[in-house]
Parts: C-alpha cells; structure tokens; sequence
C-alpha cells in the first residue's frame, strides 16, 4: 500500500517537474516546450485513469493521434529495421 502511494508520489512529481519545465521552455525559446509536457501528460496519465480515459476519447486525440498511431502499430518489423537502419 506505501508503495503504491510513493509511486503515485514520484509520477506526480515527475510530472510537476516536467510542467515547469515546459515552462520555462514557453519563456526561453533555445529549450524545446513539446517533449516535457508530453511527458507531463505521460506522467498524469500513470497517476489518474480518469484523466486517461478522458485523454483517449479526446477529439482531438481521435483525430490526430490515434491514426497516427495506429499507422506506427502496423509496421511489418522488415520496414521499422528499414527505418531505423536510415537514421545512421
């Protein structure tokens, strides 16, 4: 039961911390905003189903996010090996 309540703990502070970084990513424009509050989020979601569910039945998520990926999902592991061999 405490473990659970300290991990509760530590993914809300990851996530507060990820927020004020965002942040201070909107104030300086040389720290990129968009990867701490999709950690932000990643970090919520862990902590509240609530806020998970609303997330996915989100129109905004339906619209953009979801097919986007789903088309990631349906990669044959021949074509991910392709595109992580073009990377380097």
């Amino acid at each position: 039961m405490i473990l659970k309540i300290l991990i509760k703990v530590i993914w809300i502070l990851l996530g507060s911390l990820s927020f004020i970084g965002g942040i201070i990513g909107i104030l300086l424009p040389v720290i990129p905003q968009v990867p701490f509050f999709l950690l932000t989020i990643w970090c919520i979601t862990k902590v509240s189903p609530r806020f998970h569910n609303w997330l996915l039945r989100n129109p905004l998520y339906l619209k953009y996010a979801k097919p986007l990926l789903g088309r990631l999902g349906s990669l044959t592991s021949r074509q991910k090996q392709a595109v992580q061999n073009t990377k380097k």
